[in-house]
């Protein structure tokens, strides 16, 4: 079989493009930040976590990062206007993360590249076809040992959503 042939060949050309595609997104809608994977990561995670109070101590479990490394990133992303520091009543000491607006429209342009993305892959397909392809493609990520949980599932209904 020739290499070009192979499931594994195409997919990691699929891969290349999409990586590719949204990177040119990223580096048009971040021009000016120039903000690192970990700072998207953190807006990402601040953004999803809106209807909780998020502290750096949450980042550095969540990510696994030190206490130093947290703190001087969440420090760079403030001199950005990306987030605030806000004190919560019950402890002083305590800051609150919080996204400002800018973090939030950063976030926003984010979501609509990956729902545009998407859009992209699969048009032409059917609805039959697109369900078929998530089915499979669940199939492959259980073969290679990843747990078809729902943070991994191809048709999970929060997928369901981004199209």
């Amino acid at each position: 079989m020739r290499r070009k042939d192979t499931v594994g060949y195409k997919i990691r050309l699929i891969h290349n493009q999409i990586h590719k595609q949204m990177e040119a997104k990223r580096s048009e809608n971040e021009s000016e930040l120039a903000l690192t994977g970990m700072q998207r990561w953190t807006i990402g995670f601040l953004k999803e976590h809106e209807e909780q109070t998020i502290y750096q101590r949450d980042l550095e479990t969540e990510f696994k990062v030190s206490r130093a490394t947290a703190s001087n990133m969440l420090s760079v992303m403030e001199r950005k206007g990306l987030i605030e520091r806000r004190p919560v009543e019950h402890d002083a000491r305590l800051k609150q993360l919080v996204l400002t607006e800018r973090g939030r429209a950063i976030m926003e342009r984010a979501n609509r590249d990956v729902r545009q993305m998407e859009a992209s892959l699969l048009a032409g397909l059917s609805e039959e076809e697109i369900q078929n392809l998530k089915e499979t493609l669940d199939k492959l990520l259980m073969n290679l040992g990843v747990a078809a949980n729902e943070g991994t599932r191809c048709s999970s209904p929060d997928l369901e959503n981004h199209r």
